[in-house]
């Protein structure tokens, strides 16, 4: 009994914690300019590339995608169950 209450006791060290952090869980601004450069870049857009380029996680990158589909900045070319390809729309190419 009184083992399990000292191991409960047992003072908690967080500098021996490490954070795993693969990627960023806040959405990034649909309206910056680094966003825009790297959607630039791309000949085709899928989540995973966005979320590898932008370091957050895939289903950010998948929200992301979505609000710029409604604000007519990407469109969808491709889709399949498991991937969707997005291209620039051609008047955002062009400016």
């Amino acid at each position: 009994m009184e083992k399990q209450q000292s191991v409960k006791e047992k003072p908690k060290d967080k500098e021996s914690k490490v954070e795993k952090t693969i990627g960023r869980l806040d959405m990034p601004d649909v309206n910056s300019k680094e966003l825009m450069e790297h959607l630039g870049k791309m000949k085709a857009i899928t989540p995973t590339q966005l979320a590898a380029q932008l370091n957050v996680r895939v289903s950010v990158a998948k929200r992301v995608l979505d609000a710029l589909k409604e604000r007519d900045i990407v469109n969808l070319v491709s889709s399949s169950q498991n991937l969707k390809v997005y291209a620039l729309s051609p008047h955002q190419k062009a400016s």
